[in-house]
């Protein structure tokens, strides 16, 4: 099982986003996955000129020459597709959507509507399982939403207040996540289905309680950080 996985955070090992990531990455490294990983920010990709040549002079071929080039027959190779980000913004960074835009050559020019919806067919691949590891500062769900409407056949992995990864405390209580995460890792690298029942581990959702607890320590530090 060939995994491939890229991290969209600016903060690249530093960051809260790549514990989720190395989370899956362990569990699937369990079963012998073939896994390789990418911090974006460390890519040479130009961004989208919105030229069309790779439909129409030169089909399935960018104009750019960087680091795409190897990125798009590998996206091709791929059993899973491990996408990080943390949130900016309520939506994902423009690393991974940069990215993301680059993978226009994948798809066909033509437009074709099915169930009530027009898209492009993809250029004849194996189309990769895709899994979406995100965080964020703020202790609600809802900042999760864009994410979620622009990847919506991606297992997703939520962790709002994701400082919390910052401290023995927080870690403790984020422990059955973790483990759901690694859990999920290796299941799909054995090429199994995810039960609901694990799918909903994968999503941290805070009590009201915990919420304004994350708030409090939250608006503590950061009134520590300007007296400084």
């Amino acid at each position: 099982m060939k995994i491939l996985a890229f991290n969209a955070s600016p903060r690249k090992s530093r960051g809260t986003t790549d514990v989720l990531m190395e989370a899956f990455i362990d569990g699937a490294k369990k079963s012998n996955a073939d896994v390789e990983k990418h911090h974006i920010v460390d890519l040479d990709i130009n961004g989208c000129l919105s030229c069309f040549t790779c439909w129409w002079k030169t089909p399935g071929v960018c104009v750019h020459r960087d680091d795409m080039d190897w990125i798009i027959p590998k996206l091709s190779e791929a059993d899973i597709l491990l996408f990080g980000t943390p949130i900016y913004g309520r939506n994902i960074t423009h690393y991974m959507q940069r990215m993301v835009e680059r993978t226009f050559p994948l798809s066909l020019p033509e437009m074709f509507v099915k169930d009530g919806q027009t898209s492009h067919p993809s250029r004849p691949r194996k189309i990769p399982s895709l899994v979406l590891a995100a965080t964020c500062g703020f202790p609600d769900l809802n900042n999760f939403d864009q994410v979620r409407a622009l990847y919506p056949t991606a297992v997703p992995i939520l962790l709002p207040a994701s400082q919390m990864l910052f401290n023995d405390e927080g870690k403790e209580y984020l422990s059955d996540f973790l483990d759901a995460i690694r859990l999920t890792g290796q299941k799909m690298a054995e090429g199994d289905e995810i039960p609901e029942s694990l799918k909903d581990r994968l999503i941290v959702e805070y009590s009201d309680e915990m919420k304004s607890t994350v708030i409090k320590k939250h608006n503590l530090y950061s009134a520590s950080r300007l007296e400084q």
